[in-house]
């Protein structure tokens, strides 16, 4: 490694710098991608508007320019949401899941988990590849120790992160167990997952923790953090015995050493001025050697083991710090990750921020439309008979258009769903046969739309029916059961409110009654 970094030092650094480069483009790629798109397209000669204000085509649909609606739909990309309904859902779900508020783990947030992990990989990973990779050379066991320090890392960040993530969900379930317990358990906790697509206030009439229960789920699991306990803890300890054994190896050849080299030259004898010293005095001085390579083998050992012991703290509490990122960033709700992004990723906190953006997409595309059509008249090619003819379309028309078009398609897919679902249901269940002389109707069905759209009623058909053909009936979709259910219970709510109202009434009446 040290001998690529002193020979190719500026292809290392340029691969660093990519590196890093790509790191923040991920992080912040909406707003790289928004102005990458606005430069390109007003850029001079070979830009996106110079380039289709070549372009004079109509679309035999619309009657508008073919540039324009290449330029409306490329700034369409940018504008997510459809309605205000729409964002009011994902802002319910998040709400109801306990998720409000929170968001995914920042990009440097993972980069600097690895980072810190990996470093302190790299300081005991260079000694397990010692002895995993025996007999190596210098530069084979530097490449060993970083790969044993990458796979090590992605581990531990991998496991620290879903560990914190499971913490956090446990704790909401929890929480709501024990809501539910506090009040004497009067319904059930868990009533049926309520999914993202479906309608939101489908449990508004349940207890707050069983709204949550229905996205999150009902049981609270520990098994990636019982993992990572036994993963962190065998890795330190098992790299603090590795640390401590290669250190008395160490300070056993330095004693070696040190004591080869004291007695080297003397034959064992230690003589001053060509005079041998007495047995006694030289067992004395031998003593003192023996004390001196003692003492400093302990003060030796346990000054690395001091160090080691501070290491594996830091170690452990550096797995804490990234199970505690992955407590604190993350959604509970099993789908909350979806509904996060559908509404910009935190950048929208209410419908009104939605319009600010809607309105500074429309702006910048109309902006550019402009630009397209006054470089079309500067060209003269606007003066053709086809483009003369053409429809100038506007950015908000255009949006307009796609709605409607978005209408159109949905309600033609509930009518294609309904029918398919009510056919092979009508024939399994036929109805009883009736006298001739009975005309059976069929009831109207009503397709789902989205909302703020017309409903559109299917035609009621009429069927005359003779006794020898049952008649078939559609089957009730969950759609139509849902919104009876609903409407049933509104009217038991309205009628019991009513009651009460002249209960109360008639109670006053008595009470004034009875004061006169």
């Amino acid at each position: 490694m040290k001998e690529i970094l002193t020979t190719y030092p500026v292809a290392v650094w340029s691969v660093v710098s990519v590196l890093l480069a790509a790191i923040v483009i991920s992080a912040l790629w909406d707003k790289v991608k928004w102005w990458w798109m606005n430069t390109w397209y007003s850029f001079p000669l070979i830009g996106h508007v110079a380039r289709l204000s070549k372009d004079v085509s109509t679309d035999y649909q619309t009657g508008a320019f073919q540039g324009d609606l290449k330029l409306c739909r490329d700034y369409k990309k940018f504008i997510q949401l459809r309605n205000e309904h729409d964002f009011n859902e994902k802002i319910t779900y998040l709400t109801k899941a306990g998720d409000l508020g929170r968001s995914g783990t920042p990009v440097f947030i993972w980069l600097l988990t690895t980072l810190l992990v990996f470093v302190e990989a790299m300081g005991f990973s260079y000694v397990l590849a010692g002895y995993t990779i025996p007999g190596a050379s210098e530069n084979t066991q530097q490449m060993g120790a970083l790969g044993i320090a990458f796979l090590i890392s992605v581990l531990l960040v991998a496991l620290t992160h879903f560990a914190g993530h499971e913490l956090y969900r446990s704790g909401k379930i929890k929480q709501s167990r024990r809501s539910w317990l506090d009040g004497g358990r009067k319904s059930d906790l868990f009533t049926k997952e309520i999914a993202l697509a479906e309608p939101q206030s489908v449990d508004n009439h349940l207890p707050v923790y069983t709204q949550l229960i229905n996205r999150v789920g009902a049981h609270p699991q520990y098994a990636i953090t019982i993992a990572t306990v036994i993963f962190v803890a065998m890795v330190a300890v098992g790299a603090t015995y590795v640390r401590g054994k290669v250190l008395e190896k160490t300070l056993t050849q330095e004693v070696a050493g040190l004591s080869l080299s004291l007695n080297t030259g003397s034959g064992g004898e230690l003589k001053l001025d060509g005079l041998v010293l007495p047995t006694d005095d030289q067992a004395r001085v031998q003593e003192s050697k023996d004390k001196v390579l003692h003492d400093t083998q302990n003060l030796d050992r346990d000054g690395g083991w001091g160090t080691f012991i501070v290491l594996a703290v830091i170690f452990v509490f550096l797995q804490f710090l990234g199970v505690l990122f992955g407590y604190k960033w993350g959604f509970a709700g099993k789908q909350s990750a979806d509904a996060f992004r559908a509404i910009g990723k935190g950048r929208f906190t209410s419908y009104e921020d939605v319009r600010a953006h809607y309105r500074n997409v429309a702006d910048a595309a109309q902006a550019q439309l402009s630009s397209l059509d006054q470089r079309r008249q500067e060209s003269g090619r606007s003066g053709t008979s086809s483009a003369a003819q053409a429809h100038k379309m506007s950015f908000k028309e255009f949006m307009d258009r796609e709605r409607s078009e978005d209408v159109r398609d949905l309600n033609s897919q509930h009518q294609h769903t309904q029918a398919y679902t009510a056919s092979p249901t009508a024939a399994q269940v036929p109805a009883p046969a009736v006298p001739a002389s009975a005309p059976v109707v069929a009831p109207a069905t009503t397709a789902a739309v989205a909302p703020g759209s017309a409903a559109i009623t299917a035609p009621v058909l009429t069927e005359i029916v003779t006794a020898s053909t049952p008649a078939v009936v559609p089957a009730e979709s969950e759609d139509d059961e849902l919104a009876r259910l609903e409407r049933q219970l509104a009217e038991r709510k309205d009628a019991q409110r009513r009651a009460k109202i002249e209960q109360m009434k008639k109670e006053l009446a008595n009470l004034e009654g009875g004061q006169s």
